[in-house]
């Protein structure tokens, strides 16, 4: 189906995984789901209220941050298809393959971070859309929103800190 969207979030899961190793953080996938449902139930608990401006900002951060994420995919692809000359050194080419191999990995999986933190703003989107039109200022609406936000703001932490590796080594591999 065109819209199924499954692929994004198992492979963004996939890259929760211990350095090294196949198998998932937990303490990755607790900073970045449990944290977020820790801030929503604090939410509910503080009886948060989120008033119609709230959302309405939240339409545009959410909406600015879906084209430069996509703005961000279409440079990363340039540098994924980007030809690497190889040493004619046999030991030198095959340092020149792993650093290739290593970059391809991280792009590979900041591609799948990117893409879904676009399905979160996505989510984000409709949600404050629909608690902005229905109203909804207490209760479930904000804690939502709070969720969100900071999912968001984890998953966009994580995205800058691996997008800063893979540009360092870009700049420190080019050669002058």
């Amino acid at each position: 189906m065109k819209i199924d969207v499954s692929s994004i979030v198992r492979e963004h899961l996939a890259t929760l995984h211990i350095a090294g190793k196949t198998r998932l953080s937990v303490s990755d996938l607790s900073l970045f789901y449990l944290v977020p449902v820790v801030a929503m139930a604090f939410s509910v608990w503080a009886n948060f209220e989120a008033r119609s401006d709230a959302y309405n900002a939240s339409l545009t951060f959410f909406g600015i941050f879906i084209a430069l994420l996509l703005n961000i995919q279409v440079g990363m692809f340039a540098i994924f298809q980007r030809k690497w000359d190889l040493s004619s050194d046999a030991r030198v080419r095959e340092i020149q393959r792993e650093i290739i191999e290593q970059r391809r990995t991280l792009l590979t999986e900041l591609n799948s971070n990117i893409s879904y933190l676009v399905l979160v703003c996505c989510v984000a989107l409709f949600a404050s859309l629909l608690f902005y039109v229905k109203k909804w200022e207490h209760g479930v609406a904000p804690a939502v929103m709070v969720f969100l936000y900071v999912h968001f703001i984890l998953t966009l932490v994580m995205i800058v800190k691996r997008a800063h590796a893979l540009f360092q080594k870009e700049y420190r591999d080019t050669p002058a």
